[in-house]
């Protein structure tokens, strides 16, 4: 049987050879986009669970995807705050966003890009 110390020594070591490897994380921005995932999630009652821990990923992944640009847009927050509030917010207005390119035709979207009315 190992040694508790050898367990713990070699356990350490793998750790530390496997954050040499994987990329830097954003631990605050990763935080943050959990956080605000979970408030989106947690507002949706009529859900799965599967569908639910879908929607909790999605919306933490955008959030932390987006939190670099919004810390671009708006520096005196946090990483964490950014993606935080990037994952409330970006999956809303993308939906919105879908809904409405579904609706209107190819000449009413080039009007809106042009800056017409």
């Amino acid at each position: 049987m190992a040694d508790p110390t050898s367990s713990v020594v070699t356990g350490l070591l793998i750790g530390l050879g496997l954050s040499t490897v994987t990329p830097v994380i954003d631990d605050g921005a990763l935080f943050g986009a959990i956080l605000g995932a979970w408030l989106v999630t947690s507002t949706k009652r009529d859900l799965k669970v599967w569908q639910r821990l879908g929607s909790l990923f999605l919306s933490a992944g955008v959030g932390y995807l987006f939190a670099p640009m919004a810390l671009q847009a708006i520096p005196f927050i946090t990483s964490g705050g950014s993606a935080f509030v990037c994952a409330l917010v970006v999956i809303p207005i993308s939906i919105k966003l879908m809904v409405w390119v579904e609706k209107a035709d190819i000449l009413d979207i080039w009007r809106r890009i042009r800056g017409g009315t």
